[in-house]
């Protein structure tokens, strides 16, 4: 499907998520104004997800908030480039992340960076998995309440579906029909090691809020090598 060229217009991208405070109770405090609009949050998940129905507001704060980016911070920032050997063999890729607990220089950095890419190669795209849905529109809006500026390519509002630079395995995966997957199930059909073995997505706040930034950051790595993974096993090419 592609070719060791189209892979050199290719940046994959991974993001991790968090509720912006540690607590329910520390958010009410904070952010009195949010309480009736996270009720509200709250409700439409019990509405949407039978699992959720009898969770407290507090509760769905802890289980939900990451998803959220009124509610949510960016903690990890993931990018990498899939680089091939002389014979043209996927080799181990280049893996940088943004990350930390302040969220304003995360995202100053990644899109000083990501301004720059554009910059050398108009025609980049980014590639990862249900980017288009979440990881983009979340990373955006944050910029914008951090007053970050954006470049220009990522003003999708602007733009035409098929004018974005982002390339989303959730689509590539559907070809031409309805239905898709998860990253994981793809992982598993295709026979490519997941990076759920290490931390599942669920426990990505819980592991931020008890000092393990360092094993999110690495969740996040692997997520983004498993969507390479996923391309290179699409393309009928060794994985990585």
């Amino acid at each position: 499907m592609y070719k060791t060229e189209d892979f050199k217009e290719m940046v994959f991208i991974d993001i991790e998520t968090t509720p912006a405070f540690k607590t329910y109770e520390e958010m009410c405090i904070a952010r009195p104004g949010a309480i009736e609009h996270w009720a509200k949050k709250a409700q439409q998940h019990r509405g949407a997800e039978a699992h959720l129905a009898e969770l407290t507001d507090a509760e769905m704060y802890i289980e939900m908030a990451a998803l959220s980016p009124e509610f949510g911070k960016v903690r990890v920032i993931s990018i990498g480039q899939v680089k091939f050997d002389e014979n043209g063999v996927p080799t181990d890729p280049k893996i940088r992340s943004f990350y930390g607990d302040d969220e304003f220089t995360i995202l100053t950095e990644f899109m000083q960076t990501s301004q720059g890419i554009f910059n050398a190669s108009p025609d980049i795209k980014f590639v990862g998995h249900n980017i288009k849905n979440f990881d983009f529109p979340f990373l955006i809006k944050r910029a914008l309440i951090n007053g970050t500026p954006t470049p220009h390519q990522l003003h999708f509002q602007k733009k035409k579906p098929w004018e974005n630079c982002l390339l989303d395995t959730y689509d590539v995966w559907k070809f031409g029909g309805w239905g898709s997957a998860s990253l994981d199930l793809i992982c598993d059909s295709l026979e490519i090691p997941s990076p759920k073995t290490i931390m599942k997505a669920s426990s990505t706040g819980a592991e931020y809020w008890n000092g393990n930034l360092e094993k999110v950051k690495l969740y996040c790595e692997d997520d983004v090598k498993a969507t390479m993974n996923v391309m290179l096993k699409l393309s009928y090419m060794q994985i990585i």
